[in-house]
């Protein structure tokens, strides 16, 4: 029997977690110069396109659209400076987010321990100006933004855009930005009693904020140790050595430093194929150190994702130089990336089409990392070895959805297309 999706445009099917969201949003407004609907399309296209310029992007979508009313470059660059507009898009991806299902080649469902808790990996991402950005003392200042993605569902979110005291500083620091957020925006929506664990670079460093973090929002933290850090040991957290999600974990420590007065976790793990020492500290005191080891190494995910967003979809410079206009863009980038979460999820149930390729360059990865755990005499956590894992999407998927959603492909059209680019390249 063919299923309803197949007779309809990819395009349908792509959008439709935002567009099922966007008919009880609250920022929604009707607007006939260019509906919030098309605007949405819009705007993720411009992520999608791979085009070096707004205007660019406007003549390509004007050639692919014949049957449409093109959009205007002035009426595109006037909803960048909307307000409404910015809202409607956080409320539409905010919502589009926290329904996002646990994503498939996640293992945080598969540990007991993670079920109380949403996991982020957090960092900040700068990218260019645009072209018509205003000099401050003759220069022009990187754009910066800070996102979190959640290491259980890929979901990507935005969580504030760098201040530059009107153009005075260079960037913003992480902990800055993370102090002036409010407890109800770290927790990202979270419902009471439900806990929130941050995973950040060493920048997101602050052992008596992540107390009061604690203690007020049930907010934690876990990152590497850094060098200076003045650390005093009070003794060993107790742990089970036998337990094989701990392989190359060599200590798991409470102890604290003089600036805060806290106690904390300092976790020392040799890693079991390339023999790199690494130190993590976190506020979480129930975790086994394994998995918290495991979830660090995870925070490259993020950074893969800003590496796609870069390389692969030519995000490179503001499309605005706006404060709204530079949300927007990252709000949209949000929301590109967790529509194509949910899209990739939900046609890899379909017959035949799964990337084999890749998924046996992942397999031939775990094996060498056997083979080299046995070379060293070594154990290595099961939570490693996970063929199925990726820290980014390919590029031939990316490809293949630029095409079929200009193409306006029908949903079935575009799943034979895709099973035959997985299967020959």
């Amino acid at each position: 029997m063919q299923k309803n999706t197949d007779s309809k445009p990819l395009s349908t099917h792509f959008f439709a977690p935002a567009h099922s969201v966007l008919l009880n949003a609250q920022n929604g407004r009707n607007c006939p110069a260019l509906d919030d609907s098309k605007w949405i399309q819009v705007g993720v296209s411009r992520v999608l396109k791979e085009c070096r310029s707004g205007r660019g992007f406007l003549q390509d979508w004007a050639m692919s659209n014949l049957e449409e009313e093109a959009v205007t470059v002035s009426l595109f660059f006037e909803t960048l400076k909307s307000k409404r507009r910015l809202a409607l898009i956080e409320e539409i991806n905010t919502l589009v987010a926290a329904a996002m299902p646990s994503h498939p080649e996640s293992l945080v469902d598969e540990i007991e321990e993670l079920a109380n808790f949403d996991i982020f990996a957090g960092d900040g991402h700068y990218h260019a100006t645009s072209t018509h950005e205003v000099l401050i003392q003759g220069k022009r200042r990187a754009v910066g933004h800070f996102y979190t993605l959640n290491l259980r569902t890929h979901a990507l979110t935005h969580l504030a855009a760098a201040d530059h005291e009107d153009g005075l500083k260079k960037g913003e620091h992480d902990m800055h930005v993370l102090k002036r957020m409010s407890t109800k925006e770290l927790r990202q929506g979270a419902p009471k009693g439900r806990k929130i664990l941050y995973v950040w670079d060493c920048a997101g460093i602050d052992i008596r904020q992540w107390f009061n973090w604690k203690q007020s929002a049930g907010v934690y933290f876990l990152s590497c140790n850094k060098e200076n850090m003045k650390i005093t040991v009070y003794g060993p957290n107790p742990f089970d050595h036998e337990d094989p999600i701990n392989a190359g974990v060599q200590s798991d420590e409470l102890v604290t430093n003089a600036s805060s007065g806290v106690t904390f976790r300092l976790i020392k793990y040799q890693c079991p194929q390339s023999g790199t020492q690494y130190e993590f500290i976190s506020n979480q005191m129930t975790i086994r150190p394994g998995v918290l080891a495991w979830l660090y190494m995870r925070r490259w995910d993020i950074e893969k994702t800003y590496d796609t967003f870069k390389n692969k979809m030519n995000e490179q410079k503001a499309w605005g130089n706006t404060i709204e206009a530079k949300s927007m863009q990252a709000q949209f980038l949000c929301l590109a990336h967790n529509l194509m979460v949910l899209l990739e999820s939900s046609i890899s149930k379909e017959p035949g089409v799964t990337d084999d390729k890749e998924i046996e360059r992942a397999k031939k990865r775990c094996d060498e990392a056997m083979e080299k755990c046995r070379e060293n005499r070594t154990q290595i956590s099961p939570l490693y070895l996970n063929p199925r894992k990726r820290s980014q999407f390919s590029l031939k998927f990316i490809r293949w959805l630029r095409y079929h959603l200009t193409s306006n492909s029908l949903f079935c059209h575009a799943i034979g297309s895709l099973r035959r680019v997985y299967a020959l390249l």
